[in-house]
């Protein structure tokens, strides 16, 4: 297990104390290595957080530069950034916030082609995207790869989340979604999106990744759906399709 040296105790002296993290797991984070995918209202506060936590290294990978329309929820962005390509700006904040972690900026978007190189070394996966395809890829590199991930998804004033392992034994996203061509799954260009929403979502995604980094159990089996305008949540139980076009196919 990795040595803490003097400044990262004092760093993450307040993570230390907790019985949830404590020694083994900060030297857990410092070993770790997370691939963030997109680096948007999802992605940057993400980033942001893991790397704050001590996260040893931390992958981008989104091919989008930063537009007016993103600073009412990408708060890692100013209007000096615009033009910009998000993942060397958001890349340059985590070094600037965190010098002792490695990142590492890919102007790519996750596909099959990209998807050998981006999962190259990674423990786990954020989904930080606002596109059903790149889930898909998502769900069917990290399933290959038998690697765990982590969904998000907002738009309007609602969220959700999910934790697929790396066995899927609770089913897969293939399993989950169903109905791809269905209206519920438009983006935020078409229904709208409030800020603090994605931001919601997003730690929510990267305390289940801590979670698992540190040595926890990954609460897989699980959608997890938020009303963020009434603060209703709800909890979905996945399951299984036997006719799952990924989980079942390929491992049979």
């Amino acid at each position: 297990m990795a040595a803490l040296s003097d400044n990262e105790l004092a760093r993450y002296a307040r993570q230390l104390i907790l019985p949830e993290v404590d020694l083994e797991g900060q030297a857990r984070l410092k070993q770790s290595r997370v691939l963030v995918v997109g680096a948007g209202g999802l992605g940057t506060p993400a980033a942001q957080y893991l790397a704050g936590a001590g996260v040893g290294s931390v992958r981008l990978a989104d091919d989008d530069r930063i537009a007016l329309s993103n600073l009412p929820r990408q708060l890692a962005y100013t209007e000096d950034d615009l033009g910009q390509l998000k993942v060397g700006v958001l890349a340059q904040r985590l070094r600037d916030a965190n010098g002792g972690i490695a990142v590492d900026a890919h102007c790519v978007r996750f596909n099959g082609d990209t998807a050998p190189a981006l999962l190259e070394g990674v423990d786990i996966v954020l989904d930080a995207t606002d596109s059903l395809q790149a889930r898909l890829d998502i769900d069917r590199a990290t399933y290959a790869a038998r690697l765990p991930w982590v969904l998000g998804a907002a738009v309007g004033t609602s969220g959700q989340w999910a934790a697929f392992d790396e066995t899927r034994r609770e089913g897969c996203y293939h399993c989950l979604m169903r109905e791809p061509d269905s209206p519920e799954n438009l983006g935020c260009a078409e229904l709208g999106i409030l800020g603090p929403v994605v931001g919601l979502v997003a730690l929510h995604q990267t305390l289940l990744v801590i979670r698992y980094l540190v040595g926890a159990a990954l609460p897989s089996g699980y959608l997890h759906m938020l009303d963020a305008w009434t603060g209703e949540t709800r909890k979905l139980g996945l399951s299984v399709c036997g006719d799952c076009e990924l989980c079942q196919t390929l491992s049979t």
